[in-house]
């Protein structure tokens, strides 16, 4: 690509005394013009031939004459050329010009254009073909016959580039039809040269069109006479397993037949979701090496996915260039990093709909104002069209083709801690420990290569990590119930006399050269061969073998964390010990050569394919080349992965967490962005990434909190915290060369407020939980934008900066240093309420001066991360034991009932024992209000060993089938308490009343941030905690079930105290003001009360405060220990100390006045 400076004139033409030489030694104006380009130019920059000979007529042979369209030969005329080239231009690069080459002895051009033909300068910048080289000029690019605009361009797209025609595309020459597919045969327009985009046209193709689902159409382009690669059955499941017969389609299928292209319209709304008739590009390439389609879109279009990059969620519409190529980089913005996901989702006019492409090969996807653009370069076009309307349903179609989630055990969803640089296995215990000291929660405890003998996968360095000592290490962390994650890389060294060496070569496991050696690369350990994951037998049993060896030697908690495997190489291509390392390769090695091959855009430069990686033409077993399978192979990896844990242990979950990924990739595994940086602008598209793997159906995502690259800063590390506490895997995480980032590094600021965001999280496990469970079904993610629940607000198709977790729980962080308060926007009209304190941030309607936008209060030295619940919603939480997952999950459950405008709200919590594969005991429990009245429902389906198919809840059970069930789930089966908020109130407080409220509320969370500092505890109106007491037996008339409380259990606040004084105390923080009080004072006048307060038939006896009976506003029923306070400025009820059984159905049903 040429410098970005403004075109200069067209240059001179020759001297006259020159011009008049040439003509009276017989030469033609075009030799003048050749010979006035090389006297001119760089001698630098004039052309060899291919074989980098001179090229002269000895060596060249006339290219074969094309015909026109209508039969007319262009390229046989002798006299009249129009010179096409430039001198030195050779045969292929000339007909990649479109034009004709014929040497001849007479003076005349051998490159020249088609008879009756014209060319043009396009004015579409994505269609641009490159004509120049490195730091080529507008003079230069002129004297090769080329166009030059070197306006600026987000897309590295070429300012010098070739004139060039129109492709001609295909026509249908027949078709066959059937009720549930299509076949179309296709024929080329013209000639195999006409087009000659980068090589010649195929000329015939087959369009196989199968009507898969209801929702689910697929249109595969492929060659008729040969057959080329595609992804195999082993690396993505083939679709014709989901194919269903339906009676009605969602979706019609038309098409064009000269020149040919088809569209999807959904039938529904009649909009069209795929279009290939794009005015202005190509209709449809097929070469060798290349393939070309478009789609029309809006111009403004609302497009998501297309990665793995580090960018924002919605796509630019004025300019998008995502290259899929796997590659190990340091998150640089815009450049394509470790992943491949050829999917997108559009939102267009409150409907959804996605486009998969069936496709490993490397490819440009351009996205640019009314169109988006497939630029391939192998295999087929093989797209899956997903109608929805809806995003969840376009989810559920989408991994439905790809394979749905994992569903990973329920320590996994924990707290993780880690980095590169632990130097000893006594530094990991002391990390260890001083969580526990501290009262952070931790489960996963992660070494990185630092254990290694010699960076050897499977081995242990005896001096710093001695195998005893990780092994008791191991052991101490399972007696907690806590795991340990070690990294594994794929690259195996060199070295006779190391097992996995000896038995590798031994079972011919490693990818091959073409000349049937194992090609060498070099990382970690020095230099290494690379198993090939595509052979499923040897390959994965000798995998299987290694991390066997593993958990031999330390236990069955220990699990695998795969790196470099997109495959990263020190080396660019195949290495030997001698060769540079790709990282010390210098700029002008790097940077691209001309070639008549198209150059997708890696690393933002179109850099070799094979740079930092393995050479394309390596080999698999099974025949297939690199070239095709490069981005497959941190996926076969987890797969191969994940059979190894599941043969090892066939009813624990495994849990893998990988970073080089593509579609179906989070059926086997988790992912982490990578190697993100420790600045702000990281944080902030965090966001963006989670959001995108979301939609590429690996919900199960984090970053690494703080960033992995460079030092991270108190108030960043303080606001990553918070917002990874969210995340769905959420890890801290750092580099060899940064200072450390452990929480506790800033015990006075850091390390309570991450006390206090992961008292959150681990509060939130049982919503969590649910989520996975829902997204292990459908597919659909733990993260959401807003537009999923909203599709309707064209608002929400814009925020980048917010999330919904689920689809209820509204995160609004603080991304921006010295931020102390987040301008949130709320979609949809309904009401939102703050998550700490209950209070309505959100009204019903059109909101206030601002519209739907609330300031949200966000103090890093006060604040918990804003979050509201959504009105209408019922969201399941614990009270977080503060160690452990296991410890959270036996906590009593409780319940906040958000209501909408019409007082209704639902929820639901699922519920196994967190480990098997396969749970034969779970609950679904669902919560409902009662839309009739102020009625909270319960129902229980639960699933046992013998129970009914369709389950059933403990009335089905016989004793011991209870008692078993209980067991087995390994969770606590009672519920502690529930929240209401969002009542209406006859009476309303004032005005004043309000601001009262609120002035009380800020004071009060900065008093507790205060006390918290000293180690004591203060009030804290954003902390959510249950409370247990001890109670007696209510039985409900006519029936013999009963609601109980069988022993007290203690709690702790959220915002836990950061001094010892805190860790050690079991004192309760309520979530109200005197909400423990058996009070009988009388109620203020106007002040509102319960009247009924029925507990599954057990009604509690209120009165009016003076003759006789229990306060309606604020009591303890000392018959049953349950306790509740009427919250008239906030909008709240709160009912505690229940105990009723989350496994069974029940119902709590309270009048108010």
């Amino acid at each position: 690509m040429g410098p970005r400076t403004p075109a200069p004139p067209r240059p001179p033409r020759p001297p006259r005394l020159l011009v008049l030489a040439l003509v009276l030694l017989g030469l033609t104006a075009t030799a003048v013009n050749q010979v006035h380009a090389a006297a001119t130019r760089p001698q630098a920059f004039i052309h060899a031939a291919a074989d980098n000979t001179p090229t002269s007529v000895a060596t060249s042979s006339p290219t074969p004459a094309p015909a026109s369209s209508d039969g007319q030969d262009t390229c046989s005329h002798l006299l009249g050329r129009q010179d096409c080239g430039f001198l030195g231009i050779t045969k292929d690069q000339c007909i990649q010009r479109q034009c004709c080459w014929s040497p001849s002895r007479a003076p005349v051009p051998w490159c020249f254009q088609k008879k009756n033909e014209e060319y043009f300068c396009t004015t579409d910048i994505v269609s641009r073909r490159d004509c120049g080289y490195m730091g080529i000029n507008a003079q230069e690019c002129y004297d090769r016959g080329c166009c030059w605009d070197s306006t600026e361009n987000t897309l590295n797209a070429p300012f010098c580039f070739l004139k060039q025609q129109p492709c001609k595309g295909y026509t249908v020459s027949s078709v066959q039809e059937s009720d549930s597919a299509l076949s179309l045969s296709l024929s080329l327009n013209g000639s195999p040269a006409d087009c000659a985009r980068f090589g010649q046209d195929l000329p015939n193709l087959n369009v196989k069109v199968a009507f898969e689902t209801e929702s689910r159409i697929r249109i595969k382009i492929v060659d008729a006479n040969a057959t080329r690669y595609e992804i195999p059955r082993e690396a993505l499941p083939p679709t014709e397993e989901t194919v269903r017969k339906v009676e009605k389609r969602g979706y019609a299928f038309e098409y064009k037949e000269n020149p040919f292209t088809f569209l999807v319209k959904r039938v529904q709304d009649g909009e069209v979701v795929f279009d290939s008739n794009v005015a202005g590009v190509d209709s449809l390439v097929f070469e060798d090496e290349y393939l070309e389609i478009s789609s029309v879109i809006p111009k403004e279009a609302n497009i998501y996915g297309l990665g793995e990059v580090m960018s924002s969620f919605r796509r630019d519409p004025k300019g998008t260039r995502q290259t899929l190529w796997a590659r190990d980089a340091p998150t640089p913005k815009d450049q394509n990093l470790y992943g491949s996901h050829p999917f997108y989702m559009e939102m267009r006019n409150g409907s959804t709909h996605g486009v998969f492409l069936r496709n490993s090969n490397g490819m440009d996807v351009f996205v640019t104002p009314g169109k988006v653009t497939y630029k391939v370069i192998g295999g087929v076009l093989d797209f899956t069209v997903f109608v929805g309307p809806t995003p969840a349903e376009v989810m559920d179609q989408y991994t439905e083709v790809i394979g749905r989630p994992h569903m990973p055990p329920a320590w996994a969803m924990g707290f993780h801690q880690s980095r590169y640089g632990y130097k000893n296995v006594e530094a990991v215990e002391q990390v260890v420990q001083q969580y526990r000291q501290e009262n952070l929660p931790l489960d996963g405890v992660w070494i990185d290569i630092d254990y290694m003998d010699q960076y050897r996968d499977f081995t242990f360095d005896e001096t710093r990590y001695p195998q005893a000592k990780v092994r008791a290490l191991a052991e101490n962390l399972k007696a907690s119930n806590q795991s340990m994650i070690l990294i594994v890389d794929p690259g195996i060294p060199i070295a006779p006399g190391y097992e996995p060496y000896d038995s590798g070569m031994q079972e011919d496991v490693f990818i091959k050269t073409l000349t049937g050696k194992p090609i060498e690369g070099r990382v970690w350990p020095g230099q290494t061969y690379f198993p090939d994951f595509f052979n499923t037998n040897e390959t994965w049993q000798y995998w299987q073998r290694q991390l066997g060896k593993t958990e031999e030697a330390l236990g069955v908690n220990v699990y695998p964390w795969i790196d470099m495997n997109e495959p990263s190489n020190f080396c660019s291509g195949p290495c030997n010990k001698d060769a540079p390392n790709a990282l010390k390769r210098k700029r002008e090695d790097a940077a691209p050569q001309q070639s008549l091959k198209y150059a997708i855009n890696n690393a933002g430069r179109q850099a070799p394919l094979d740079e930092k990686t393995l050479a394309e033409n390596a080999v698999h077993k099974n025949g297939l080349r690199l070239t095709d399978t490069h981005n497959l192979y941190g996926h076969m990896e987890a797969a191969a992965t994940h059979q190894a844990l599941l043969k090892l242990q066939p009813d624990r979950r495994p849990f893998i967490l990988t970073r080089s990924s593509f579609a179906g990739t989070g059926a086997y595994a988790a992912h982490w962005t990578g190697d993100n940086w420790s600045d702000w602008d990281h944080l902030k598209y965090s966001i963006s990434g989670i959001l995108s793997f979301g939609l590429f159906g690996i919900p199960f995502v984090g970053a690494d909190i703080c960033g992995f690259n460079g030092n991270t800063t108190e108030e960043l590390c303080l606001r990553w915290h918070q917002l990874g506490s969210l995340y769905p895997f959420a890890r801290n995480h750092n580099d060899i060369h940064a200072t450390d980032q452990e929480p506790y590094m800033w015990p006075n600021s850091v390390l309570p407020a991450t006390r206090q965001a992961l008292g959150m999280r681990y509060s939130l496990l049982p919503y969590f939980y649910t989520l996975h469970q829902r997204s292990h079904r459908t597919g659909r993610p733990i993260w959401q934008p807003l537009w999923f629940e909203f599709p309707k607000d064209p608002v929400s198709w814009k925020v980048e900066e917010q999330f919904l977790l689920g689809d209820n729980v509204l995160v609004s962080p603080a991304l921006t240093k010295g931020q102390i308060q987040v301008k949130a926007f709320f979609p949809g009209d309904g009401q939102w309420f703050d998550f700490s304190t209950l209070q309505a941030v959100m009204g019903t309607g059109a909101g206030g001066k601002d519209g739907r936008y609330a300031y949200l209060s966000a103090k890093a030295e006060s604040d918990p991360i804003p979050m509201s619940v959504r009105g209408g919603s019922v969201i399941p939480i614990q009270a977080p034991a503060q160690s452990t997952v296991a410890a959270t999950r036996m906590q009593p459950v409780s319940l906040i009932v958000a209501l909408d405008v019409a007082g209704t709200a639902a929820g639901e919590m699922y519920v196994d024992d967190g480990a098997s594969v396969q749970n034969e005991y779970n609950a679904m429990v669902s919560f409902q209000m009662d839309p009739q009245g102020q009625k909270l429902m319960s129902k229980a389906v639960l699933q046992w060993p013998g129970g009914n198919q369709g389950g059933g809840d403990l009335k089905g059970m016989d004793p011991a089938q209870v008692d078993a069930f209980r067991r087995e789930v390994q969770h606590s089966d009672r519920i502690g308490k529930i929240v209401v908020v969002g009542l209406n109130f006859a009476a309303k407080p004032s005005q004043t009343d309000r601001s009262s409220s609120k002035n009380k509320d800020r004071d009060q969370k900065q008093r507790h941030w205060e006390l918290r500092a000293q180690g004591k505890h203060g009030l804290h109106r954003r902390d959510v905690v249950d409370h247990g007491v001890s109670g007696r037996v209510h039985t409900r008339e006519g029936s013999g079930e009963r609601w109980t409380k069988q022993a007290s259990f203690k709690r702790r606040s959220l915002a836990s105290a950061s001094a010892s004084e805190h860790r050690q105390t079991t004192a309760q923080v309520p979530l109200l003001e005197g909400r423990n009080s058996t009070t009988t004072m009388p109620a203020a006048i106007n002040e509102a009360r319960l009247t009924v307060l029925d507990i599954n038939g057990a009604r509690i006896p209120f009165g009016d405060g003076l003759n006789g009976g229990l306060n309606g506003t604020e009591g303890k029923d000392p018959a049953t220990g349950v306790s509740w306070k009427v919250d008239q400025a906030v909008g709240s009820l709160t009912v505690e100390g229940l105990g009723i059984d989350l496994f069974s159905e029940w119902y709590i049903q309270w009048g108010l006045a």
